[in-house]
């Protein structure tokens, strides 16, 4: 196998999918964070038969349960990259990962024991730990003792917490206001993870925090679960509710449960997220070189774009600046023959000089790009903070004779990651990855 495949796998263990990843077993690396131990799968306090299916859920909360099921947060442990990236792991570790990894992505499954150390076969666990992140396990969500890392207790019982402070009776289960509901804490216990050198491998919470939305009332759930007028249970009061969508950067590559509903929300949001002007002379002339300007700002969110996992997450900007009858005088951002972008991850020889990718990479001490998580010491985080403007500049040459107009063609352009991260893994057959264009505008330049 590649050594680009290793960097990926490595790296990717940590940061698939939407959750803060840890890897166990690397401790001599000084990397890895000093509170992620191995959980005893012999002496776990909770049962599996503790917590309650999304399954029963469902006769009370159909819609809550219709918009999970569709969602990332469903998605978690069936996703075949995070399965194929946790199995490759098993093996180059022999079985000793998983650490705060499954706790997030399964932790009904990893805090019982029903998922043991070594390799396993999803549809072999219990239903419950299929579910991945499955309603019991937010709502049984007692205290959140670290942001990140999977820093959350869990206290299953009939009592259920939400951020609900006047919820309908009824005789299945107890409800419970928990301020906790209504904090970004909650999200960040999972959406944040942190080496013991401080390196923030992922860092939506940290962005946002640091960004000063952390001051104001703006929490993670506005934007990812936003309000509507519903009913809780099918006959209840009108109220206040929160979507169960979980919207964010993840999009399933299988077949799954309102599967186009849910890329929707995803391009939605996305096309929301930052803002891009474009810049040029309104008049150019032959046997010149010019200039085109675009302008991205992060206008629009608490954190960084993209955030998550930011050295799978691929943003990109489309250039394509074409003459009268459509030939191309500059292009920027297009695919090599394999559909990936004529960068260092290219299997061809041509390089996309003038690319502008946000995607982000990890750096060793001596200032090398690092294998891994396990010998990074810093990210060479490319993302746009909030507030924060990103000018890129490309320049382009008027060849002679031209005359008339030329048209700049910009796309803003994202996907979950590139195509050779999935041919590595031998995951051809899920390709192609969606793209969705965020931004896209155009500007007529007059030739002199």
């Amino acid at each position: 196998m590649t050594l680009r495949f290793y960097t990926f796998v490595f790296f990717l263990l940590f940061l698939i999918a939407l959750f803060g990843i840890v890897l166990s077993g690397c401790s001599d690396s000084g990397v890895i964070p000093e509170d992620t131990e191995p959980i005893d799968t012999t002496s776990v306090p909770m049962q599996i038969s503790d917590f309650t299916s999304a399954e029963d859920c469902k006769s009370c909360h159909p819609q809550y349960y219709d918009e999970w099921s569709g969602s990332s947060h469903a998605y978690a442990i069936k996703d075949p990259v995070f399965q194929a990236l946790r199995n490759v792991g098993q093996s180059l570790y022999i079985g000793s990962l998983d650490g705060a990894c499954t706790k997030c992505h399964s932790a009904a499954g990893m805090r019982t024991g029903d998922i043991k150390w070594g390799p396993y076969q999803v549809d072999q666990l219990h239903p419950v730990s299929q579910e991945g992140v499955t309603c019991d396990i937010c709502h049984s969500i007692s205290n959140v003792h670290t942001i990140s890392n999977a820093g959350f207790d869990l206290a299953p019982s009939d009592t259920k917490f939400g951020s609900t402070q006047d919820p309908d009776s009824n005789s299945f289960h107890k409800s419970e206001y928990s301020p906790l509901f209504e904090s970004s804490d909650l999200c960040g216990s999972c959406h944040d993870l942190k080496t013991e050198d401080d390196v923030p491998l992922e860092a939506a919470y940290l962005e946002w925090e640091t960004a000063g939305f952390g001051m104001t009332a703006k929490t993670c759930q506005d934007c990812h679960m936003p309000e509507y007028i519903g009913e809780m249970i099918p006959g209840g009061q009108q109220r206040t509710l929160h979507k169960h969508t979980f919207v964010g950067g993840a999009i399933p590559l299988i077949d799954f449960p309102n599967k186009a509903e849910h890329m929707l929300l995803v391009e939605e949001m996305l096309q929301s997220a930052l803002s891009m002007s474009l810049s040029a002379p309104t008049t150019v002339t032959t046997g010149t070189v010019d200039s085109l300007t675009v302008s991205l700002t992060n206008d629009k969110t608490g954190h960084k774009v993209p955030t998550g996992t930011p050295f799978n997450r691929q943003m990109w900007l489309s250039v394509l600046i074409k003459d009268e009858i459509g030939n191309i005088i500059f292009e920027s951002g297009q695919f090599d023959a394999n559909g990936d972008l004529k960068n260092e991850y290219s299997e061809f020889p041509e390089r996309d000089s003038a690319l502008y990718n946000a995607q982000s990479t990890l750096i060793r001490r001596n200032g090398t790009h690092a294998d891994g998580t396990w010998d990074a010491a810093t990210i060479d985080n490319r993302s746009i903070a909030p507030n924060q403007t990103k000018n890129v500049l490309y320049l382009f040459e008027i060849p002679d004779g031209l005359s008339g107009t030329l048209e700049a063609e910009v796309k803003l352009r994202y996907r979950s990651f590139g195509p050779y991260f999935l041919r590595d893994l031998g995951l051809d057959s899920l390709l192609p990855i969606p793209i969705v264009d965020m931004n896209v505008d155009t500007i007529t330049i007059t030739i002199e």
